[in-house]
């Protein structure tokens, strides 16, 4: 089979729209793209078309994998925000040559680790993606709330903590910062954060999310990130805490997310469970590390 690969940034904006939409035909959730919404990704997810790559099949495109390289705490680390393949052509090694050109991208470019989230059920997928040398790290659940809290939710008997609003940016100074994290938990374009100052007035926690606004109302609320201070003894009042604040208002219906939570947060999973979240989707988080 002649499979031509080109970068996507030699190729016209068209092609990668129809690559894109054939290589994501049947998937879980629908990905159809328009040249708006496809050219908007790559702003919002911090993707490239100098690192992003499309097949050819007989002239046509049939496959993609949309990418982005940037520097995290020193390192250089990759992110694959995107693997589609032309319906008629899985399963015949289309994927591999993909990922294939993407990794000497990323050799050229020096990254250390290269990273993924793939969607567990999507277990084709994640085995081309350990052939190729990822490794699955976590697995990240989604919870979802859409409904008016209890009154008394995220209540604590705690009343010494401050809340700060602060710049996204700013968390990176936290010293339990979690600069490892998956791609879009790290991605501040349009993010919020707080953090939460004890009663020495030493930050105990933090949470970094995403609020979206449809006609000027609050439409969703995407928590990416809410970490404590190791070895407290109030862990659970903090968590309560910054889950009151960065789910606010919670006197109003409208989706509340937890986007890619690892399964070992197990006090933060076990509260929002109790607040009535219930799990929709899981994903694996893979990194292959570049050096070995």
């Amino acid at each position: 089979m002649q499979i031509e690969i080109k970068k996507l940034s030699d190729c016209p904006l068209k092609d990668g729209v129809e690559a894109y939409n054939r290589g994501f035909e049947g998937y879980f959730y629908n990905q159809t793209k328009d040249i708006e919404s496809f050219s908007k990704r790559f702003g919002l997810d911090e993707l490239s078309p100098e690192y992003s790559v499309v097949a050819y099949y007989e002239g046509q495109p049939a496959g993609i994998v949309l990418s982005g390289i940037k520097k995290v705490n020193g390192e250089m680390v990759a992110w694959n925000g995107g693997t589609g393949v032309a319906k008629e052509l899985r399963g015949k090694g289309v994927g591999r040559k993909l990922m294939n050109a993407v990794i000497d991208i990323y050799r050229e470019n020096d990254v250390r680790y290269a990273t993924l989230e793939a969607i567990s059920r999507n277990e084709s997928a994640i085995e081309l993606y350990k052939k190729i040398g990822y490794n699955v790290k976590k697995r990240l659940k989604f919870l979802q709330f859409n409904e008016v809290f209890n009154a008394q939710i995220f209540e604590t008997p705690n009343s010494n903590y401050q809340i700060d609003p602060v710049s996204p940016q700013e968390l990176a100074a936290v010293h339990f910062y979690q600069h490892q994290s998956p791609w879009q938990n790290q991605n501040l374009h349009d993010a919020s954060a707080i953090v939460l100052r004890d009663e020495h007035n030493q930050i105990a926690g933090y949470s970094l999310y995403k609020k979206m606004y449809k006609e000027g109302e609050i439409a969703s609320i995407g928590l990416l990130q809410l970490e404590v201070a190791e070895n407290r003894s109030d862990t659970a009042d903090i968590i309560n805490t910054l889950l009151k604040h960065s789910f606010f208002p919670l006197d109003r219906a409208f989706q509340r997310t937890t986007v890619n939570t690892p399964d070992d947060k197990t006090q933060l999973l076990e509260i929002l469970q109790e607040c009535g979240f219930k799990e929709w989707e899981e994903q694996v988080w893979m990194i292959k590390d570049m050096a070995l």
